[in-house]
């Protein structure tokens, strides 16, 4: 399972899914959005199940988020 909370200047939105490649992807897809203003400025805590499958997808997510500019955080 996985849950994140993002904040950015539009507000912030909170997300629980399992993890799968649809919802990980729906978690791509806010996390742009909240990127609209403002790109630099959006914050994604995550927290999530530890497995080494989640690990591998997740990581996937994060290195993307953190090379557009996103601050990710995980738990």
């Amino acid at each position: 399972m996985l849950e994140a909370h993002i904040t950015g200047p539009r507000g912030s939105l909170y997300y629980s899914a399992p993890v799968t490649p649809y919802d990980l992807e729906n978690l791509r897809t806010h996390v742009r959005d909240a990127q609209s203003r403002s790109p630099r400025e959006v914050h994604v805590d995550v927290t999530l199940d530890r497995s080494r499958e989640v690990d591998r997808a997740v990581t996937a997510l994060i290195w993307d988020l953190a090379a557009r500019g996103v601050a990710v955080s995980v738990a």
